[in-house]
């Protein structure tokens, strides 16, 4: 077989292993896994069970799709972590999804408690999501069955130092070794065993004090790159001459019968969107649908692949620069049900479920032939030479358009855009002198912003290596 970095590899173990341990699948035993386990039990700091240390090690609980709040709002209902949610250092609370208030007999989340995926599609992912709670819930909050909670005695150990020890690599892969399974699980019960070094109180002070400072800064070149990334929209908007109308949480407005477009729902008709779609009918303009094909190639979840295929969800997107921040693979015979669009170089995909949140990215030469989930729309040919593909990319991302989306989307809980709806948002179209230069533009903001990106994270890189050094040597 092949180890974690793609070498071949022949070893035995005993019976005598496999009993103590209670496991047989033999990847778990492979030389290279226990060579990290050895360089952990060489280190001068005394070693003790992950469930030695700790209060709780355990699986939240995933409320089914009826109990979900379908308005996503905190009237009458409990907050709930999500993977999603958990899916950077630190717990997202500005992506918290809501229960109804029934939905409260699961395990509650705790400031300094720490989540890590234990699911994935693909086995390398296992244990790499690991995120820290570092703000007091303001009211009751919950989590998924999909993260585990490892919530620390401090006591023992400081929730820091374990939050940067399952962050390094070694955490990582002590973690991915415990994976089990087809789908790639991994499980509280398994984790618990696992031995970490824990310094002295004064020394995980002195170790984490290293690696706070290191996502200090890391924050500080995040709001830098927020920032920066905010402009684009006046950017653009000025570019083209629109002023975005003020407004749009009016309670009380009326309109007349002939203004009805075939919906009744009031959201549509309120008179920001009015006003919105009054400025871009002022320039030139053309309707989505009129400019470019949505393509409907399709995979048979069959041919092609033999083994895995590449898989983007609508979560791979990283919607602060439209880029695919991961690709999955999948086994073809795990293939979701909706794993079905093909995609080809120089598509521009759009999430159609909550479209205003910007899940919209080109498709790269490398990515071609990729499988997306049935969740984008497909953009393909573009019918006319009135407009540049990636002009048509950067005015998607910008409010204009994302207000519009934001209309017409209908649903409660997954609120979502039809193919019909979308191709209906009106798009302005400047002189092609006008979108090179807006192209050009937000392609100069989108590198800051990406060299900021990686000058954050080679800081924290940085502190874990230092900090691995420390707890190791």
């Amino acid at each position: 077989m092949k180890n974690n970095l793609g070498e071949l590899q022949i070893f035995t173990i005993t019976n005598e292993d496999a009993t103590k341990k209670k496991r047989i699948d033999v990847e778990y035993y492979q030389p290279f896994f226990e060579n990290i386990v050895s360089k952990v039990a060489g280190s001068k700091f005394e070693l003790q069970k992950l469930e030695d240390v700790t209060l709780l090690v355990s699986n939240g609980r995933t409320p089914s799709k009826e109990m979900y709040d379908e308005d996503n709002d905190q009237a009458g209902s409990v907050p709930i972590i999500k993977a999603g949610t958990a899916s950077g250092r630190f717990v997202n609370m500005e992506k918290l999804e809501y229960a109804k208030a029934d939905f409260s007999s699961g395990k509650k989340a705790q400031k300094n408690d720490i989540f890590i995926l234990s699911a994935a599609h693909q086995a390398s992912y296992v244990g790499k999501n690991v995120s820290i709670l570092d703000v007091e819930p303001e009211q009751d909050t919950y989590f998924v069955g999909e993260l585990i909670c490892v919530r620390a005695n401090p006591k023992k150990v400081l929730p820091e130092y374990l939050f940067g020890f399952f962050s390094s690599k070694i955490g990582y892969l002590l973690l991915n070794r415990e994976k089990r399974g087809q789908t790639s699980h991994i499980y509280p019960e398994d984790i618990k065993s696992i031995l970490l070094p824990v310094p002295s109180l004064k020394d995980q002070k002195s170790i984490v004090s290293i690696l706070m400072n290191a996502y200090e800064q890391k924050k500080k070149k995040e709001t830098e790159i927020l920032k920066i990334l905010s402009s684009i929209d006046d950017f653009v908007l000025g570019e083209l001459g629109i002023d975005m109308p003020r407004g749009g949480a009016e309670r009380v407005f009326q309109i007349w019968s002939d203004e009805i477009e075939g919906r009744i729902d009031s959201f549509f008709y309120m008179p920001f969107f009015k006003t919105l779609q009054k400025a871009i009918k002022n320039k030139s303009f053309a309707e989505l649908g009129e400019l470019v094909e949505f393509s409907k190639e399709t995979w048979d979840q069959k041919s092609i692949f033999d083994d895995q295929f590449p898989y983007i969800e609508i979560s791979n997107i990283d919607t602060t620069i439209g880029e695919i921040a991961k690709t999955d693979f999948v086994p073809v015979a795990e293939a979701p049900s909706r794993a079905k669009m093909v995609v080809r170089n120089g598509d521009i995909i759009i999430s159609t479920t909550r479209p205003n949140r910007g899940a919209i990215t080109p498709i790269t030469k490398e990515q071609d032939g990729y499988i997306a989930s049935t969740g984008f729309a497909i953009l393909r040919d573009i019918k006319n030479n009135k407009v540049l593909k990636d002009y048509l990319f950067v005015v998607l991302r910008t409010s204009l358009s994302l207000r519009q989306m934001e209309q017409r989307m209908t649903g409660g809980n997954y609120p979502a855009i039809t193919a019909e709806d979308l191709r209906k948002i009106k798009i302005v179209i400047p002189e092609i002198k006008t979108q090179e230069k807006i192209v050009a533009g937000v392609k100069t903001i989108y590198e800051k912003a990406k060299r900021l990106r990686q000058e954050a994270e080679s800081v924290v890189i940085g502190a874990q290596k230092e900090v691995e050094q420390m707890i190791l040597a």
